[in-house]
């Protein structure tokens, strides 16, 4: 059995912190501590949402306050994973419980009264606000996240104490700085060679315990029929260890743990953007010590970080930093798909940090000037507001715009600031979500482009007014044209024309609209992982989409949707975009909990019916009424279509929206009045929807009759 210093001192430490927990008793006494009587404690001062903190002999406590002399907070207690008693596991946690529970690694988050829970100590408020700038949620959100977590949970006594409990409802991370402190001192005894032989007295003192608590472990797998599980006290001796071996320091926050940033000796400015990479699917129970050395294969690490849960396990992804960008592309072409546990593949991708924050809701009369004053009054680090205008009438805006800050953190930190409910700009209530990062395609691919995105058309041009004043530089460049409400695709027949018509038709005027014309950005249909993290979809129609060509009905675009990465759970998979439709048994006694449809992730939906409601939901519109119209076709059978109406929008655009073609199902029909109306009202909508549809569906709609209007 090989046992470090460091993990031995970490157990014994763990079990000697026992001690620090437990409550003295009373000379001559056999039993517990009684608490103080009720009113001990002035309650006045506290304030729902507010966090206690309990000043101990060698630790502090922490709780968060639910009002009427309530306080939610953490204690190690045996008693929640032998028995589903709420009586019994109400009561005072016994010492005895309390040492179990840290034994055995479970607590319970528990409610109760503020006598209880200070238990005669002092009481200090709120004292962790000066550490938290900035961060500090609402009092009634703070509270609400306690209650939610009330109930048993898992325990370690560095990496999930009752101080992550607090840091997390009332900051939105779980943090301790009681463990970032104790890691600290650890290193600095480590290093310091006076107390070598005090080490290996630590080490020998504790490695009767190790052996017991290996044993146990090793009985506990072999009894489930798996392998070695590592116990909490091993996973900090395994931390301690890889920050001794490579010098990283090591820090918690956030909901993410970093490892580096920088490493040691480094000098200068971070490495700049491009370098860092994102990694998915990775076991919820590895962590740090066994990826590191699986990521430095590609290069030096500047910095990784891993997600992590509440509970203490990752969230499943991390983003690695690396010093240059050479180093970063070599990981992903290494590490992407590589088997890092038997049957365990992780996803490599690049990563570029999101600076940019989708906001719905706002006022359609709200100039860009105006947002952008607005934005720079509440948050800071704003470079820019992206305004588009509205297609039926210029001079109002969509009801949405795109804020740009100077950094992550920074649009991150307004993010946190603009929650909705919480600011409202000309008094309304706005919706705020990450928009989607602007897609990034490589140089080799944009250099063979011979298409341009044209936005801000009105919709009365037609495409062969588009096509006219296109060729008018040159005649005959213009292959084609395709408009879909107020943008459109011009393909030309070489590239050369289409960089020098952008540069010409840039700002100029069609029927009286000043268009911005762009090179259109190609799908990478070799990628086979593309990120998504916590994204609002930005508009991205500039991406060359399949649509059906008037004449032959047949799909005639650079990137066809069967091939095209479709987005699941949050991430982009290969594959034909088929979003997973399965089913699963309900197991007796399985937790069902009410849950409203506005409340899940697109990703959850399979159809432009569902993604058209919960468009209209998130900009507060009506929901969407379906009319129904048939007619009988040559051969005597009864088509149908539909049409949708939006009363929430019928005053300043478009009253309705009927698609061109008749279906022969009722389903299709609606399906297909469904897309047509999020391509007209939202491009970037109606984009990841066609792609989570199944490509074979949407062929198949290429053969539906066209009819006149």
């Amino acid at each position: 059995m090989k046992n470090s210093v460091p993990q031995a001192a970490s157990l014994l430490l763990e079990k000697l912190m026992l001690l620090v927990h437990i409550r003295p008793l009373p000379a001559g006494s056999g039993g517990e501590t009684p608490p103080p009587a009720p009113g001990y404690y002035d309650t006045s001062c506290f304030k729902r949402g507010d966090l206690l903190e309990v000043p101990r002999t060698l630790f502090i406590h922490f709780g968060i306050y639910l009002g009427e002399n309530r306080v939610a907070h953490m204690m190690p207690d045996i008693l929640p994973s032998i028995t589903g008693d709420r009586r019994q596991i109400q009561q005072v946690v016994t010492n005895k419980r309390l040492i179990l529970g840290v034994i055995a690694r479970t607590a319970s988050i528990r409610v109760d009264t503020v006598e209880d829970f200070a238990y005669g100590g002092s009481i200090l408020v709120n004292h962790m606000d000066r550490l938290f700038e900035n961060q500090v949620l609402g009092s009634e959100e703070a509270a609400r996240r306690a209650e939610k977590l009330v109930g048993a949970t898992a325990y370690s006594l560095l990496w999930n104490n009752c101080e992550h409990f607090v840091t997390y409802c009332r900051y939105g991370a779980p943090v301790s700085f009681q463990t970032d402190k104790f890691c600290e001192t650890v290193k600095m005894i480590i290093r310091d060679q006076r107390s070598v032989l005090a080490s290996v007295l630590v080490g020998l003192a504790s490695i009767v315990c190790l052996a017991v608590a290996d044993m146990h472990e090793e009985n506990k797998a072999a009894a489930n029929g798996c392998g070695k599980i590592r116990s909490g006290a091993q996973n900090g001796a395994a931390l301690l260890a890889l920050m001794e071996k490579t010098g990283y320091s090591m820090v918690q926050q956030n909901g993410q743990r970093k490892f580096g940033g920088p490493p040691p000796g480094w000098e200068g400015p971070p490495p700049p953007r491009g370098c860092e990479v994102f990694v998915g699917k990775i076991p919820r129970d590895m962590y740090e010590d066994e990826l590191v050395p699986v990521f430095e294969r590609a290069g030096k690490i500047y910095e990784l970080r891993l997600m992590m849960e509440f509970s203490g396990e990752n969230r499943g992804y991390a983003f690695v930093m690396y010093t240059t960008k050479e180093e970063a592309q070599l990981a992903i072409k290494i590490l992407n798909n590589y088997e890092i546990r038997p049957g365990k593949f992780i996803g490599v991708c690049v990563s570029l940090d999101n600076c940019r924050l989708f906001i719905g809701a706002i006022p359609k009369d709200k100039k860009k000037e105006e947002i952008l004053n607005e934005m720079k009054k509440v948050t800071e680090g704003v470079v820019d507001v992206i305004v588009y205008p509205n297609a039926t009438d210029k001079t109002k805006n969509r009801g949405f715009a795109f804020v740009e800050y100077e950094s992550h953190r920074a649009a991150a930190m307004a993010r946190r600031r603009l929650i909705p409910g919480t600011f409202q700009p000309w008094g309304h209530t706005i919706q705020v979500d990450w928009a989607d990062p602007e897609k990034v395609v490589d140089e080799e691919t944009m250099q063979r482009v011979k298409v341009l995105y044209v936005r801000n058309l009105m919709i009365s041009t037609t495409e062969d007014k588009i096509k006219a004043e296109f060729n008018k530089f040159k005649p005959g460049v213009v292959e084609r044209v395709k408009k879909l409400r107020d943008y459109a695709f011009v393909h030309f027949f070489h590239r050369e024309d289409a960089v020098a018509a952008m540069s010409i038709m840039n700002g100029k005027c069609i029927d009286g609209a000043s268009i911005e014309v762009t090179l259109a950005k190609p799908v990478n249909k070799e990628s086979s992982w593309k990120q998504h993290f916590n994204g609002q979809i930005s508009p991205g129609s500039e991406n060359l989409l399949g649509f059906p060509d008037k004449e032959d009905g047949a799909q005639k675009s650079l990137g066809k949707p069967a091939s095209l990465a479709v987005r699941l759970n949050g991430q982009h998979s290969p594959g034909p975009p088929e979003v997973e439709r399965s089913t699963y048994p309900i197991f007796p006694g399985i937790k069902l909990t009410p849950i409203s449809m506005y409340s899940l992730k697109l990703s959850h939906f399979s159809s432009a019916v569902m993604h058209l409601d919960y468009f209209c939901h998130k900009n507060s519109w009506a929901p969407p009424e379906y009319c129904l119209y048939s007619t009988t076709s040559q051969d005597g059978k009864i088509l149908l279509v539909y049409k949708v109406l939006i009363s929430s929008i019928a005053d300043d655009s478009q009253s309705y929206f009927m698609p061109e073609k008749l279906c022969t199902t009722v389903e299709d029909a609606k399906e297909l009045a469904a897309q047509f109306t999020l391509l007209h009202l939202a491009p970037e909508q109606a984009y990841i929807t066609l792609l989570s549809l199944n490509a074979a569906w949407w062929d198949s709609k290429a053969n539906c009759t066209p009819y006149l209007v």
